[in-house]
């Protein structure tokens, strides 16, 4: 298994895809940091100003998150899982392990630690782009300092069960421009349209359980509505598994000659 998990990663880190993901989390990221300073005083009158309150600084802090740059972990997990089928190498890999339920726990465990990297990538972006921006416009980098131990686990938390969600997508669908779609259209379209009509219901959905699981991000007057940090772990981790596993006993196990 440790071999498959090395392919895996091998595969990753020499094919374009997931270089040009962690590229677009970046830029995410950088937006986000941008986004943590802007003070709207009034309808026609807008701040570049230092981040002073707790929730502001915590979204400094997880700006990869607070724009959304967690779902670019669900298009690692479709393209680690998807991009032989688009390829049409999935053959030559079977041959070397037909075992398909290890490919697939192989390409789950790839996708998480990658998952990691783009945390870190996005905290990265946050150092160099935020800490200098906070120190010209006067702010405290102490106060900044202590909220990372508040977001930090629950922005690796997210990224890892949302790449695992990508994974189960990619399983279920095969088609990469399919699962894509699926994944943006779902996690910036119909789950905030949801989510602010039911909200008891929304709170259920892959989205609002990972603003669950790094809860300090969350917008002070949608907490209330979310889960717990530790039920919405396990939801988020089932709107993966479940995919992954619908997946594999359906679309995974046809024949791809």
């Amino acid at each position: 298994m440790i071999r498959l998990v090395r392919s895996e990663l091998l595969k990753l880190r020499t094919t374009p895809g997931p270089w040009v993901v962690l590229a677009v989390t970046l830029l995410l990221t950088a937006l986000g940091v941008v986004l943590s300073f802007l003070f709207q005083k009034s309808a026609h009158h807008v701040e570049f100003l230092a981040p002073t309150t707790t929730y502001r600084l915590r979204q400094l802090v997880g700006a990869g998150i607070t724009v959304g740059g967690e779902w670019m972990a669900a298009i690692l997990g479709i393209l680690c899982v998807t991009g032989e089928f688009r390829h049409k190498v999935m053959t030559t890999t079977l041959l070397a392990e037909p075992r398909r339920w290890r490919l697939v726990v192989a390409k789950s465990a790839a996708s998480v630690l990658w998952s990691v990297y783009y945390s870190v990538a996005s905290l990265a972006m946050v150092a160099a782009l935020g800490i200098p921006l906070l120190v010209a416009e006067h702010g405290s980098t102490t106060a900044l300092w202590h909220q990372v131990r508040p977001v930090v686990p629950g922005l690796f938390g997210s990224f890892a069960l949302i790449a695992l969600l990508g994974v189960g997508m990619g399983t279920l669908l095969k088609n990469q421009i399919a699962a894509v779609v699926v994944i943006l259209a779902t996690s910036f379209i119909i789950e905030p349209i949801l989510v602010g009509v039911l909200p008891e219901v929304g709170r259920w959905l892959p989205g609002a359980a990972a603003a669950a699981v790094s809860g300090h991000l969350a917008r002070p007057e949608f907490r209330s509505y979310l889960l717990s940090w530790w039920l919405g772990a396990i939801v988020l981790a089932a709107w993966g598994l479940v995919p992954v596993l619908v997946g594999y006993f359906t679309t995974f196990s046809r024949d791809v000659t």
